[in-house]
């Protein structure tokens, strides 16, 4: 395929046509109209074109590059015409008109490899939609602390790619990191790095990340990996001279008391759809040792302890649905109400009991999609993980090989960046090498997809300096 600046595009769209041997010339442009209300989008573009040496004024329905909206189009869906007469914008909704954006200034890069005097860009139309709804990335601040840069930064490269979730894991054993008053600061321990996020640094991340149309997901994850916040108030353990990792929950005050934190988080991230409880890798020790766990268990008629800790997470899901919220957890060996969507991570098949019970379930199977594992053997790593370059990320398809019997079940693949071994300054080199090719897996098309093809057209962006344009972002 001979490389052009509408065919270059990560990730890779449904359609594109050439039409003939024409090209039009950005310097062409000089103004740019927007439909009322999408004059957001004039301003964007506007600014994005002078990076790149084009500049232009907002104009009327004359002008050479129109933004406008398609009902014929679905909400993220898009389409970019080429001709004669210039470059027609289009989106099913603002989010399809944002992505639509983000894919022209791939193509202005492209086409202004040697500077914006020759910048041309081929005839032709590309039509776009994403495969899944739910296009996910999970950051961990608990291990290693992200400041408010650092986060916007992330969450600007995410929708660079049309990435639409970011599940930000703010609570783990080394780390309790948002500061709303609810919760004693004695809870951030700081085993590796320092750092809290005050309510208004969690609010403003949230209205950034919505005006790049990504929805955050926010995890306090119990009752396992809590060491923190048993840190700060040791009655909520089972042995407080012996306090391990675990809430107990036999203690009446626990739940009361994570459904006061969780209702915060529910404020604060008034526009999240979904919240996520965590739920995963809790210790037995504690509770068998524990006489109020133990009461607990006899009350309840629960032939073990882990069906007393599904009881527990079934109590926070119900909490969530009261509140408007889907609840998001885990997957362990415990089933859920089919109104509870379980994160998957450790087997390809781990879905399928998920499937049966009726849950709707996100892929992040760890040997494709944990962007933590390193890239190539020359970064540090643990015995558990796995080699994950691109090539992992491009091929593994979130269906595996069960499409048509997931197909109703799956929101969509996430991949996860754990922090033990990342600290802040190494976050943007795990993420940006490997994104493009997560990206084009969340929302290409199987047929569309090849590896070649990818280092080919990442090769055109990389050289056109499409990838410095996107550090400067944020």
């Amino acid at each position: 395929m001979k490389r052009t600046a509408l065919n270059c595009l990560i990730p890779f769209p449904v359609s594109v046509s050439l039409a003939g041997n024409g090209k039009f010339m950005l310097k062409g442009l000089n103004s740019v109209y927007a439909e009322p209300g999408l004059e957001r989008y004039r301003t964007e573009i506007s600014k994005m074109l002078s990076a790149f040496g084009i500049h232009v004024v907002a104009g009327d329905r004359k002008s050479k590059l129109r933004i406008g909206l398609q009902s014929a189009l679905d909400r993220e869906g898009w389409q970019i015409k080429v001709d004669e007469n210039g470059i027609d914008i289009r989106g099913g909704a603002e989010p399809g008109i944002f992505y639509a954006l983000q894919a022209f200034t791939q193509i202005t890069s492209a086409a202004s490899t040697a500077g914006p005097t020759t910048a041309g860009i081929e005839y032709g139309t590309v039509k776009d939609s994403p495969r899944f709804g739910w296009r996910g990335f999970m950051l961990d601040p608990a291990r290693h602390f992200q400041s408010v840069k650092t986060v916007k930064q992330i969450i600007r490269m995410m929708a660079a790619f049309r990435l639409n979730v970011l599940h930000w894991h703010l609570t783990d054993n080394q780390g309790w990191r948002f500061n709303t008053g609810i919760v004693s600061r004695k809870a951030s321990l700081d085993k590796l790095t320092g750092g809290r996020y005050t309510r208004k640094d969690l609010e403003e991340i949230a209205a950034y990340a919505k005006k790049y149309f990504i929805e955050i997901v926010p995890e306090v994850d119990v009752p396992g990996h809590s060491r923190g916040l048993i840190h700060a108030y040791p009655e909520l353990a089972c042995d407080p001279a012996h306090p391990g990792n675990e809430i107990c929950l036999g203690n009446p005050n626990t739940l009361p008391f994570l459904k006061k934190i969780f209702a915060e988080l529910m404020e604060v991230f008034a526009e999240s759809r979904y919240i996520h409880f965590g739920g995963d890798e809790a210790e037995l020790t504690h509770w068998e040792k524990c006489p109020l766990c133990q009461k607990a268990m006899k009350k309840g008629k629960f032939k073990s302890l882990r069906e007393l800790e599904n009881h527990f997470m079934y109590q926070l899901t119900r909490f969530a649905l009261e509140n408007g919220r889907i609840p998001v957890v885990w997957g362990t060996e415990s089933t859920f109400p089919k109104d509870t969507v379980v994160q998957t991570t450790m087997d390809i098949r781990e879905p399928e009991k998920h499937i049966r019970n009726g849950c709707k379930f996100i892929m992040s199977i760890h040997q494709s999609f944990y962007f933590d594992y390193p890239a190539d053997m020359s970064e540090p790593d643990e015995p558990w993980m796995f080699m994950v370059p691109r090539e992992s990320l491009y091929l593994a398809d979130p269906y595996v090989i069960w499409e048509k019997q997931r197909k109703d079940f799956l929101l969509g693949p996430e991949a996860c960046l754990w922090t033990e071994y990342v600290p802040e300054w190494r976050i943007i080199q795990k993420i940006l090498p490997r994104l493009g090719a997560y990206a084009e897996t969340t929302w290409s098309r199987p047929e569309n997809k090849n590896w070649h093809d990818f280092l080919s057209r990442e090769e055109y962006l990389r050289t056109s300096g499409y990838e410095d344009y996107l550090r400067s972002l944020g």
